[in-house]
């Protein structure tokens, strides 16, 4: 188990940049809403998801900038600036990532973590592993892939993250469909398509955006 965390996400540090489109579905308690997101990582400091709506209409831009993030478009009045942790996402979505890192909550990637305690084995393919700070992953034996991480969060509620049918991307594998769930919000990402070594421009990634006079700067 111990490997598999390892050698899950230890290609993604190497990989210079990535391109992917996927439709994307926010559902509160009864309320859905549907479009779709484009995310571009240049490693190892940008990454930058735009999120549309029907006909192609612009909802909002999140823009990882090192360790900060920026949040802007037509749903964000004024523009939002915070710490790159995925508290700022709260803001829009409702969905409050804690501290993961944005860039693996959404890819679908588990950061790596020392094992905490013993190995609980449900059935011989499957193995349920608790690391440190609270988190427990679920891996898939046969596969050799993980299909899902669970953590609690500050104020108690569970964050669960699934992740199925994997594909190869360079040296990675990639869930085609991410689900974030925690308590009545549920984020789904279905991956149309991954392009690596397309050619990105990191000065694109910043076009756009707001002036600074405009944020509205968010501290937790």
């Amino acid at each position: 188990p111990a490997a598999l965390i390892q050698a899950a996400v230890a290609p993604f540090d190497s990989m210079r940049e990535l391109t992917a489109e996927a439709s994307i579905e926010l559902r509160q308690g009864g309320i859905r809403e549907r479009g779709t997101a484009i995310l571009q990582l240049l490693n190892p400091d940008l990454f930058r998801m735009e999120v549309r709506g029907p006909f192609f209409t612009h909802i909002f831009t999140a823009l990882l900038e090192g360790d900060s993030l920026t949040v802007y478009g037509r749903a964000v009045d004024p523009p939002l600036k915070g710490a790159a942790q995925g508290h700022l996402l709260a803001a829009l979505t409702g969905l409050d990532l804690g501290q993961y890192d944005l860039r693996y909550a959404l890819l679908g990637l588990v950061e790596q973590g020392d094992i905490a305690g013993p190995i609980e084995s449900p059935r011989a393919d499957r193995a349920v592993v608790s690391l440190l700070g609270g988190r427990r992953v679920w891996l898939d034996l046969q596969r050799g892939m993980i299909s899902r991480e669970g953590t609690e969060q500050v104020d108690g509620d569970s964050l669960f993250r699934e992740m199925k049918d994997y594909q190869q991307v360079g040296a990675l594998y990639l869930p085609r469909r991410v689900v974030i769930e925690r308590g009545d919000i549920s984020l789904a990402l279905d991956y149309k398509s991954h392009v690596i070594d397309r050619g990105i421009d990191g000065k694109k990634l910043l076009q756009d955006m707001p002036p600074k006079y405009r944020f509205c700067v968010l501290n937790f």
